[in-house]
């Protein structure tokens, strides 16, 4: 009697192995890409939960986030286990708005600056540091700061920075 479709029982046998084979070299291949992602994640999960900890006010709008660690990390243009996560405020941001942030990600609160006025000297004009808040939580070096480009712009950039310790 004849198989179905046209095929002997031999012929039916090689889709199986083909399958094994197709399914093992897959799996190979995905296993150190697995392994890189588990290390990123782990490696990182500590310093996320610091910065998810510092909540944007109503109104900033995300503008960025870059997170370097894990145990295969290269820390060439950026050290490993830091991160920043970086916020555009259309309106002024207060030392209010800072003191929140970093008491909710267990800073002291105490805030550097007025968040307006620019330490540059009269007549130059570049990106400044208006305000921040600094301390460790945890092994890391944790800062909240507010950049503008003049201080009669209402446009304020907040970033989140996270270093371990080690970095220093």
């Amino acid at each position: 009697m004849d198989a179905p479709f046209g095929h002997t029982p031999r012929q039916r046998g090689w889709m199986p192995k083909a399958l094994k084979v197709v399914l093992i070299t897959l799996i190979v291949l995905a296993s150190p890409l697995l392994l890189l992602q588990l290390s990123y994640v782990a490696g990182t999960a500590k310093m996320r939960a610091i910065a998810d900890q510092m909540h944007p006010a109503p109104g900033w709008v995300p503008d960025g986030e870059n997170v370097s660690g894990g145990i295969f990390c290269i820390g060439i243009a950026v050290p490993c286990d830091s991160m920043w996560r970086q916020y555009r405020a259309h309106q002024p941001v207060t030392p209010a708005d800072v003191h929140r942030i970093s008491v909710e990600a267990g800073l002291d609160g105490k805030v550097d600056g007025d968040c307006e006025t620019s330490p540059l000297p009269p007549n130059v004009t570049s990106l400044y540091e208006a305000c921040s808040a600094k301390g460790v939580i945890d092994g890391y070096d944790v800062e909240v700061r507010v950049l503008k480009h003049a201080e009669d712009d209402p446009e304020g950039i907040i970033q989140l920075r996270l270093s371990s310790i080690r970095n220093r």
